[in-house]
């Protein structure tokens, strides 16, 4: 697994770390998206953590960008889907 990848799942662990709501996890994986943006894996979880944050639309984008379907509203069934 590379680095950046790693980083990603790192990441996308600790949002539920903090029981999918805003805060620094979120802050910092978004901000880890942000940076690989145009990558699909990155594009994906940037996609989640706009839903997180109650922005759907923002979500819509991303997840279209990353050529997925969004997710319900079941966050901790996505983040699985992401983490599998």
């Amino acid at each position: 697994m590379s680095q950046t990848k790693a980083q990603l799942i790192d990441a996308v662990e600790r949002l539920k770390d903090d029981n999918f709501k805003t805060g620094p996890n979120w802050t910092s994986c978004h901000d880890l998206c942000q940076s690989k943006e145009g990558s699909p894996d990155f594009d994906w979880v940037h996609g989640l953590v706009h839903l997180i944050e109650g922005d759907k639309s923002n979500a819509s984008y991303w997840y279209r960008r990353a050529g997925k379907t969004q997710a319900s509203q079941d966050l901790e069934r996505e983040w699985l889907s992401i983490l599998n």
